[in-house]
Protein backbone atom coordinates (compact mmCIF):
# COMPACT_ATOMS: atom_id res chain seq x y z
CA UNK A 1 0.00 0.00 0.00
CA UNK A 2 2.98 2.36 0.34
CA UNK A 3 3.32 2.64 -3.44
CA UNK A 4 -0.34 3.51 -3.82
CA UNK A 5 0.01 6.23 -1.16
CA UNK A 6 3.08 7.65 -2.96
CA UNK A 7 1.11 7.66 -6.29
CA UNK A 8 -1.80 9.44 -4.64
CA UNK A 9 0.54 12.17 -3.27
CA UNK A 10 2.05 13.03 -6.69
CA UNK A 11 0.72 16.11 -8.58
CA UNK A 12 -1.66 15.10 -11.37
CA UNK A 13 -0.28 17.64 -13.90
CA UNK A 14 3.34 16.37 -14.04
CA UNK A 15 3.97 14.20 -17.11
CA UNK A 16 6.93 12.38 -15.58
CA UNK A 17 4.95 11.71 -12.42
CA UNK A 18 2.08 10.28 -14.47
CA UNK A 19 4.49 7.99 -16.25
CA UNK A 20 5.81 6.93 -12.89
CA UNK A 21 2.25 6.39 -11.66
CA UNK A 22 1.48 4.09 -14.56
CA UNK A 23 4.82 2.28 -14.18
CA UNK A 24 4.42 1.68 -10.45
CA UNK A 25 0.79 0.73 -10.87
CA UNK A 26 1.85 -1.84 -13.46
CA UNK A 27 4.54 -3.19 -11.16
CA UNK A 28 2.19 -3.22 -8.19
CA UNK A 29 -0.42 -5.14 -10.16
CA UNK A 30 2.19 -7.56 -11.54
CA UNK A 31 3.18 -9.26 -8.31
CA UNK A 32 1.55 -7.26 -5.53
CA UNK A 33 4.75 -6.35 -3.70
CA UNK A 34 5.78 -3.52 -6.03
CA UNK A 35 9.41 -4.58 -6.39
CA UNK A 36 9.13 -5.60 -10.05
CA UNK A 37 11.17 -8.73 -9.59
CA UNK A 38 8.46 -11.04 -10.90
CA UNK A 39 8.85 -13.42 -7.97
CA UNK A 40 5.14 -13.67 -7.38
CA UNK A 41 5.77 -13.61 -3.62
CA UNK A 42 2.41 -12.18 -2.59
CA UNK A 43 0.27 -13.61 -5.28
CA UNK A 44 1.88 -16.86 -6.29
CA UNK A 45 1.41 -18.64 -9.59
CA UNK A 46 -1.69 -17.95 -11.57
CA UNK A 47 -4.23 -20.74 -11.12
CA UNK A 48 -6.37 -22.39 -13.79
CA UNK A 49 -9.23 -20.47 -15.29
CA UNK A 50 -12.46 -21.06 -13.42
CA UNK A 51 -15.70 -22.31 -15.00
CA UNK A 52 -17.73 -19.91 -17.10
CA UNK A 53 -20.46 -18.11 -15.26
CA UNK A 54 -24.14 -18.30 -16.21
CA UNK A 55 -25.38 -16.32 -19.20
CA UNK A 56 -26.69 -12.88 -18.42
CA UNK A 57 -30.33 -11.90 -19.01
CA UNK A 58 -31.47 -11.44 -22.59
CA UNK A 59 -31.62 -7.87 -23.78
CA UNK A 60 -34.80 -6.21 -25.05
CA UNK A 61 -36.16 -7.15 -28.47
CA UNK A 62 -35.21 -4.73 -31.20
CA UNK A 63 -37.67 -2.76 -33.30
CA UNK A 64 -39.46 -4.47 -36.18
CA UNK A 65 -38.05 -3.70 -39.60
CA UNK A 66 -40.02 -2.34 -42.55
CA UNK A 67 -42.36 -4.77 -44.31
CA UNK A 68 -40.90 -6.02 -47.57
CA UNK A 69 -42.61 -5.71 -50.94
CA UNK A 70 -45.33 -8.23 -51.80
CA UNK A 71 -44.10 -10.98 -54.08
CA UNK A 72 -45.76 -11.84 -57.40
CA UNK A 73 -48.96 -13.88 -57.38
CA UNK A 74 -48.39 -17.52 -58.26
CA UNK A 75 -50.20 -19.40 -61.00
CA UNK A 76 -53.71 -20.68 -60.27
CA UNK A 77 -53.83 -24.43 -59.83
CA UNK A 78 -56.20 -26.67 -61.77
CA UNK A 79 -59.81 -26.94 -60.66
CA UNK A 80 -60.49 -30.10 -58.72
CA UNK A 81 -63.28 -32.53 -59.56
CA UNK A 82 -66.82 -31.67 -58.53
CA UNK A 83 -67.99 -33.38 -55.37
CA UNK A 84 -71.01 -35.62 -55.14
CA UNK A 85 -74.43 -34.04 -54.73
CA UNK A 86 -75.50 -34.28 -51.13
CA UNK A 87 -78.82 -35.77 -50.03
CA UNK A 88 -81.95 -33.65 -50.20
CA UNK A 89 -82.85 -31.96 -46.96
CA UNK A 90 -86.03 -32.71 -45.05
CA UNK A 91 -89.31 -31.18 -46.19
CA UNK A 92 -90.40 -28.27 -44.05
CA UNK A 93 -93.61 -28.17 -42.08
CA UNK A 94 -96.86 -27.21 -43.80
CA UNK A 95 -98.06 -23.84 -42.68
CA UNK A 96 -101.48 -23.35 -41.05
CA UNK A 97 -104.56 -23.23 -43.27
CA UNK A 98 -106.22 -19.86 -43.40
CA UNK A 99 -109.85 -19.35 -42.50
CA UNK A 100 -112.51 -20.10 -45.13
CA UNK A 101 -114.43 -17.07 -46.29
CA UNK A 102 -118.22 -16.84 -45.99
CA UNK A 103 -120.38 -18.46 -48.68
CA UNK A 104 -122.21 -15.97 -50.83
CA UNK A 105 -126.00 -15.98 -51.14
CA UNK A 106 -127.54 -18.57 -53.48
CA UNK A 107 -129.13 -17.16 -56.62
CA UNK A 108 -132.40 -18.23 -58.12
CA UNK A 109 -132.34 -21.17 -60.47
CA UNK A 110 -133.86 -20.33 -63.81
CA UNK A 111 -136.39 -22.50 -65.67
CA UNK A 112 -135.10 -25.58 -67.49
CA UNK A 113 -135.21 -25.22 -71.25
CA UNK A 114 -136.64 -27.76 -73.70
CA UNK A 115 -134.50 -30.75 -74.68
CA UNK A 116 -133.20 -30.59 -78.23
CA UNK A 117 -133.20 -33.39 -80.80
CA UNK A 118 -130.51 -36.07 -80.55
CA UNK A 119 -127.84 -35.76 -83.20
CA UNK A 120 -126.21 -38.51 -85.22
CA UNK A 121 -123.70 -40.76 -83.49
CA UNK A 122 -120.14 -39.55 -84.02
CA UNK A 123 -117.83 -41.47 -86.32
CA UNK A 124 -114.79 -42.89 -84.51
CA UNK A 125 -111.63 -43.09 -86.54
CA UNK A 126 -109.11 -45.73 -85.60
CA UNK A 127 -105.41 -44.79 -85.59
CA UNK A 128 -102.86 -47.16 -87.12
CA UNK A 129 -100.99 -49.49 -84.76
CA UNK A 130 -97.42 -48.76 -83.63
CA UNK A 131 -94.90 -51.43 -82.57
CA UNK A 132 -93.54 -51.46 -78.99
CA UNK A 133 -90.19 -49.77 -78.38
CA UNK A 134 -87.32 -52.22 -77.78
CA UNK A 135 -84.51 -49.86 -76.62
CA UNK A 136 -83.90 -46.35 -75.29
CA UNK A 137 -83.04 -45.05 -78.77
CA UNK A 138 -86.19 -46.71 -80.23
CA UNK A 139 -88.54 -44.95 -77.75
CA UNK A 140 -88.33 -41.54 -79.48
CA UNK A 141 -88.84 -43.03 -82.94
CA UNK A 142 -91.90 -45.04 -81.89
CA UNK A 143 -93.41 -42.12 -79.96
CA UNK A 144 -93.12 -39.77 -82.97
CA UNK A 145 -94.72 -42.46 -85.21
CA UNK A 146 -97.66 -42.79 -82.77
CA UNK A 147 -98.22 -39.00 -82.77
CA UNK A 148 -98.31 -38.95 -86.59
CA UNK A 149 -100.92 -41.79 -86.67
CA UNK A 150 -103.14 -39.98 -84.14
CA UNK A 151 -103.02 -36.78 -86.23
CA UNK A 152 -103.88 -38.73 -89.39
CA UNK A 153 -106.91 -40.30 -87.68
CA UNK A 154 -108.11 -36.86 -86.56
CA UNK A 155 -107.70 -37.63 -82.85
CA UNK A 156 -104.85 -35.15 -82.33
CA UNK A 157 -104.71 -31.64 -83.71
CA UNK A 158 -101.75 -30.32 -85.63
Amino acid sequence: MEIQNWIDQQPANAASTRQSQFGYAALYSLNGCGCGCGCGFWRGMRGPTGPMGPAGPMGPTGLNGDTGATGPTGATGPTGPAGETGPAGPTGETGPTGPTGPTGPAGETGPTGPTGPTGPAPEINVAAAVANATSDADVVTQFNLLLNHLRTAGLLSN
